[in-house]
């Protein structure tokens, strides 16, 4: 397992955690959670994920795009949103790096497949898909 990819899921919402570690524990990626902004920030530090999977809204509606400017474009940064479409304008790249938004609840195989894509595309172009 020394091999495995580490992702990072910050997500105030213990049911995520759950959800995400069983699904990509199961495909054998290492996962790491963290409840907030500010412990989400700590483990990124602590970790140095190959991948981030970020709630927007967790103590403040945008605690989430805080966070993804402090981390910056260092990592591939999957933002869910419950509230929030996806299409909309606020999710710029160009204003807040990140490399792909999905809506939550999510699929655990379209979890899979953004996660296995994000992580193709590695460090090179965050805020860009092939």
């Amino acid at each position: 397992m020394g091999d495995a990819k580490t992702i990072l899921v910050i997500d105030d919402d213990p049911d995520v955690h759950f959800f995400c570690k069983s699904v990509l524990e199961a495909e054998g990626f290492r996962v790491i959670t963290a409840a907030g902004g500010a412990s989400g920030l700590a483990a990124f530090r602590a970790e140095k994920p190959d991948l981030i999977i970020l709630d927007i809204m967790m103590e403040r509606i945008d605690t989430g795009y805080g966070v993804a400017e402090e981390i910056g474009k260092s990592v591939p940064i999957l933002l869910f949103s419950s509230m929030l479409n996806p299409s909309d304008e606020t999710f710029d790249p160009a204003v807040v790096p990140f490399s792909d938004v999905v809506r939550k609840p999510i699929e655990p195989e379209t979890l899979l497949n953004k996660v296995r894509k994000l992580l193709a595309c590695g460090k090179e172009q965050p805020g860009r898909l092939p």
